[in-house]
């Protein structure tokens, strides 16, 4: 066949991709149920069938090296899926190590760098197993079984690119964007039908958004059905035996949010195997199972989604953390007695705390929980940490449905508008100064016989405000059972905006999670309430008159 007679078959590279790394998944989780029970001998005809369509496909393609490796594999899966061969442990190790070269080879077409995995180690290994008995390859005659001619059926769904999702997504802000700034110029108007017309098209755009923002949405399990082999590889470095348990994973989240999270949980998981979990001996001297168990698990509430890594380990010493924070001088001695058990806990994810060695002895919690936190406030959560000593540790991360657009309230300061996301506000009202008072140095709203924590967003933000004025409104907010509340000078509105993130370098301001335009031009910077008034460390017992 002459080049130009040659099709061209690139256009064919982005479904192999996403089959392939589909069908990766699938192995691993078949391979991972057959290590720990051999009976499930049915899971190798799953394997059998993946790896023959890869073998097929990458033919098709011209990946040579990837077909003959595949062609390999299958003869292993052959032999024991007819028992000649047992499955031992031996065997599912050079399984493993036999779907990890076929992946690196994948991903090498991927990349564009053409064949530079070298595969014939493995494929050693297979023919060692298998005896070095040649086994004639499988023939081809060419000829298509007969069958009944396949109903066509309509195509119900497709596949779309996220670049083209995440494109309708900015557009919808900016029409968000858009149509507050009509708003604002027509509020003044009277005429009824451009009003209808403004209101026809709000129920438009909000339609749009929330269909934009369904089709982002994935399930959880994108990202945990990675976890098991990882755990499982973790484990058995670390000489531990360890079983995973994943829970919720139909739950859908926001695309760009499930991206996010998963080296944090990554983070989360290699600590919980390499120093949460006990070894063998020492959990049987326990009374524990050999087996460690790590749970990972989704849950949904009504505007969060709550992801939980817990393990049944030993647990994490606080004593032992209270005394490296005052070695490591993250606090003083003098502060010690005024800190509760979750203030303890809150200082393990101070980037301090996990800069040396010696931190490890803490039950390991310091390695990356700096890196953790960031990269989920970055998203507008939050995570927190739970421990028993002895009994295990727990870690919870809450994030947002959804980035970007989001209802919230618009409060002012002076001169300055601020917005507060709406889903933290559980009410607002007027105060005087005599609904403040101080206790223990600080300053609280008596509210319906209950003391919450006070601050005045001008002493915060340093604005100034008039001396005569005295009068303000409380926006009473919550995390949890934490409350606080914050004085501003004016309520202004509750609006849809869509929240554009901070670069890197303004990343570093304290106290602000991103910024919104206005209809009207004006640029307002949205608060980011857990670290500017510290919910992760509001203590129980200022709460109490």
């Amino acid at each position: 066949m002459s080049d130009k007679d040659r099709i061209d078959l690139s256009m064919f590279l982005d479904d192999y991709l996403n089959d392939c790394r589909e069908g990766f998944q699938q192995i691993n989780n078949a391979l991972l149920v057959l290590e720990k029970d051999r009976s499930q001998s049915g899971r190798l005809d799953e394997v059998f069938r993946i790896v023959h369509t890869l073998k097929s496909s990458s033919t098709m393609l011209e990946f040579h090296d990837i077909a003959k490796l595949a062609h390999i594999c299958e003869d292993l899966l052959d032999y024991l899926r007819k028992s000649r061969i047992p499955i031992t442990q031996e065997t599912m190790d050079v399984l493993f190590e036999v779907v990890d070269t076929l992946d690196a080879m994948v991903g090498e077409q991927a990349e564009g760098k053409g064949h530079m995995k070298d595969f014939q180690t493995v494929a050693g290994k297979v023919k060692s197993l298998l005896q070095e008995e040649a086994l004639p390859a499988p023939q081809e005659d060419g000829k298509a079984n007969a069958a009944t001619m396949p109903s066509i059926e309509k195509i119900q769904t497709i596949r779309v690119h996220v670049d083209l999702l995440d494109s309708l997504f900015n557009l919808v802000g900016e029409l968000i964007i858009t149509k507050n700034r009509i708003d604002n110029l027509v509020s003044e108007t009277m005429n009824k039908e451009l009003k209808a017309a403004l209101s026809a098209m709000d129920h438009m755009i909000t339609e749009l958004n929330e269909n934009v923002s369904v089709a982002r949405l994935v399930p959880v399990d994108d990202i945990f059905q990675k976890f098991p082999r990882m755990v499982r590889d973790l484990a058995k470095d670390a000489h531990k035996e360890v079983e995973l348990v994943i829970e919720g994973r139909e739950i859908e989240l926001d695309k760009g949010v499930l991206d996010a999270i998963g080296e944090p949980l990554i983070h989360l998981l290699r600590n919980a195997v390499d120093h949460g979990i006990e070894p063998p001996d020492e959990r049987h001297k326990q009374n524990k199972k050999r087996s460690g168990t790590i749970v990972l698990s989704a849950r949904r509430t009504e505007n969060h989604i709550l992801i939980d890594v817990e393990d049944d380990g030993g647990g994490i010493d606080i004593a032992r953390v209270r005394d490296v924070a005052i070695g490591r001088g993250l606090i003083r001695p003098e502060e010690v007695e005024y800190l509760t058990d979750k203030d303890v806990l809150d200082l393990l994810f101070s980037p301090g705390f996990s800069s040396t060695e010696s931190i490890t002895d803490v039950s390991g919690r310091g390695i990356g929980l700096d890196i953790v936190r960031a990269s989920v406030k970055r998203l507008g959560g939050t995570v927190e940490v739970t421990t028993q000593r002895g009994q295990g540790t727990k870690f919870t991360l809450t994030l947002p449905l959804a980035t970007t657009i989001m209802q919230t309230l618009m409060v002012s300061v002076g001169d300055h508008l601020f917005a507060i996301p709406s889903d933290i506000i559980l009410e607002t009202l007027e105060v005087k100064p005599e609904d403040i008072r101080e206790i223990r140095d600080r300053q609280v709203l008596i509210l319906r016989q209950e003391a919450i924590p006070f601050t005045r967003l001008n002493d915060v933000l340093n604005i100034a405000r008039p001396e005569d004025q005295k009068e303000m409104i409380a926006v009473i907010m919550y995390r949890g059972d934490n409350y606080v509340s914050l004085g501003v000078d004016a309520v202004l509105d509750q609006m849809e905006n869509i929240i554009k993130p901070f670069d890197p370098i303004a990343q570093r301001f304290q106290g602000f999670s991103g910024g919104t335009i206005l209809g009207d031009g004006r640029v307002v910077l949205l608060l980011d309430i857990p670290t500017l008034f510290g919910f992760e460390t509001l203590r129980e017992e200022r709460c109490l008159a």
